[in-house]
């Protein structure tokens, strides 16, 4: 079950998982927000939208207990069917509700895959102590306790987890990727035309970055004018859409680096893997904001799993799909010099690039593919089953 149905790294997560517990042998449903109906999407949509109008985040107190009593009804179904599910598994607080509510005695699962009270003040600018954060905050406390087992995307996730009360095990199981779509053996997939026009004859570094604070898409910007000033010559290509869209590309225009970077927009899913392939590099130039950081990032690891050298900061669960020097490189967290100069590393050396690349993808072919990471969860949702025998 999922509440979320856009681009993003939870959707892929999930969609991975699908897919893998599929070529594993098991049955799977997905439950989420495209399971309703139009008039109840509406609705249900509709008065989030206003409400949030007054007050950020304040529109949740209408959404939560609206989509949990529509979602109840999906569940309610999948329960009563010819083939009940063994399993209940919600990933993320908001889905647990309707799942808790219906399960019975089917164990539910939660993953969590970011701290939602906090990435509501990231957006928002409210203070943690603010009345929508505590809601928030209120159902990461019941869904953490409450589940009969949670599983973090990495060891950050997990701690905070415990914040909430959770006791014993966290079993942490890091991101994984589809190794059928991403691969080295993919042929390059070219830009748009103007964007390949503009990058002729440079190293494309390739940003696959959504524009939110978190995901630090402004010390890229930054690390284009030290590699501008220094006439290295790159092209830096930003492939995602965000909030700070329009921020990022004020920031651009006041540094004068539009020969340098580029903002491409969204990047369609059925391109961006051969756009991992057209780039030399990959960044990751993550940094913490309200006390979010990156989980094991799944848009570095589909840049691994090309075979593509990633440049990734130490924080969060980076250093958990990254090992310095052997698939990757990482970097201090906003810090553009750092950026640049790891950029500028890897273009003067092609073979150092290529070393990298090439344990990246057999480290992701081996431990971090769809089917790995399914036969991991499937080991967890076993485990439960018998301990309630």
């Amino acid at each position: 079950m999922t509440e979320q149905i856009d681009v993003g790294g939870k959707r892929s997560h999930v969609e991975i998982l699908r897919d893998g517990l599929a070529a594993i042998g098991c049955a799977v449903e997905l439950i989420d927000w495209a399971s309703l109906s139009w008039p109840e999407r509406a609705f249900a949509a509709g008065g989030h939208r206003i409400l949030n109008r007054f007050s950020s985040g304040f529109g949740h107190r209408w959404l939560i207990p609206v989509s949990t009593f529509f979602l109840r009804s999906r569940v309610r179904r999948s329960l009563r069917g010819p083939r009940p599910p063994d399993v209940i598994h919600a990933q993320e607080p908001m889905t647990y509700f309707p799942a808790r509510a219906e399960a019975g005695t089917v164990p539910v699962v939660v993953t969590i895959h970011g701290p939602i009270s906090r990435e509501l003040s990231m957006v928002s600018g409210l203070a943690p102590g603010h009345a929508n954060v505590r809601y928030m905050r209120w159902m990461e406390t019941e869904a953490y306790r409450g589940a009969d087992l949670v599983i973090s995307v990495d060891r950050p996730h997990a701690d905070y987890v415990r914040e909430f009360g959770r006791t014993g095990e966290i079993p942490v199981i890091e991101n994984f990727v589809d190794t059928r779509r991403f691969h080295p053996g993919l042929a390059p997939g070219a830009f748009p035309p103007d964007v390949e026009a503009w990058t002729r004859g440079r190293k494309v570094v390739l940003v696959p970055r959504r524009l939110v604070p978190k995901n630090g898409v402004h010390v890229a910007v930054r690390a284009a004018r030290i590699l501008q000033d220094h006439g290295t010559p790159v092209a830096i290509v930003v492939a995602g859409e965000g909030m700070q869209r329009a921020e990022l590309l004020a920031l651009q225009k006041e540094l004068g680096v539009d020969k340098t970077l580029r903002f491409l927009g969204e990047a369609p899913q059925e391109r961006i893997a051969g756009w991992y392939r057209r780039a030399d590099i990959v960044i990751v130039p993550s940094v913490p904001s309200h006390g979010v950081e990156e989980a094991t990032s799944i848009a570095a690891l589909e840049g691994q799993a090309c075979g593509r050298p990633v440049i990734a900061t130490a924080i969060g669960g980076l250093p958990e799909i990254i090992t310095h020097e052997v698939d990757g490189l990482l970097i201090p967290a906003d810090d553009p010099a750092a950026l640049a100069g790891a950029i500028e590393r890897l273009a003067a050396d092609p073979a150092l690039a290529a070393r990298l690349g090439a344990a990246a993808a057999a480290r992701v072919e081996h431990e971090r593919s769809h089917v790995h990471g399914a036969e991991r969860y499937r080991a967890q949702y076993e485990a439960l089953l018998a301990s309630r025998r």
